[in-house]
């Protein structure tokens, strides 16, 4: 009798169907190792775009001023102290130089000045941005001399 071949031979070495409980921290950490690398990367393509449209916002905003020219201060027309309203003057030469208003007819039908220029240009252009924050229509007038 000897060695006999048997077709059902068991193997040398069982294998496992268990997984280890370090394998599967392994697996989980690796997991979320995946899923935060890419949270970050979604972070970082969100920054980049905030911040190029703030580049361009900042490039727009460094144009205009160039355009602008100089800013001239303006006196308040009321300063409120306390409870005392103290009601301020233009000078006439100042309200001979403007010759444009720009009002704001609201979706409800009412009409508002916002404020007068001294040229259509200035107007035109605050109108234009005025439009973009409003619901309501914008308008230019010349103020008749």
């Amino acid at each position: 009798m000897g060695c006999e071949m048997k077709d059902e031979s068991e193997p040398a070495v069982k294998r496992q169907t268990r997984i280890s409980t370090l394998a599967k921290a392994n697996r989980e950490a690796f997991k979320a190792a995946r899923t935060r690398a890419a949270k970050t990367t979604q972070n970082i393509e969100e920054t980049r775009e905030i911040r190029n449209r703030f580049k361009d916002i900042h490039e727009r905003a460094l144009d205009s001023q160039v355009e602008q020219g100089p800013l001239v201060p303006v006196e308040a027309q009321l300063e409120v102290e306390e409870e005392n309203w103290v009601y301020q003057t233009v000078d006439e030469e100042i309200l001979n130089e403007l010759g444009h208003r720009v009002v704001l007819h609201t979706s409800a039908g009412t009409r508002k000045v916002l404020f007068e220029t001294k040229n259509l240009d200035e107007a035109i252009d605050c109108a234009a941005r005025i439009v973009e924050f409003s619901d309501g229509c914008v308008l230019v007038e010349t103020i008749d001399p």
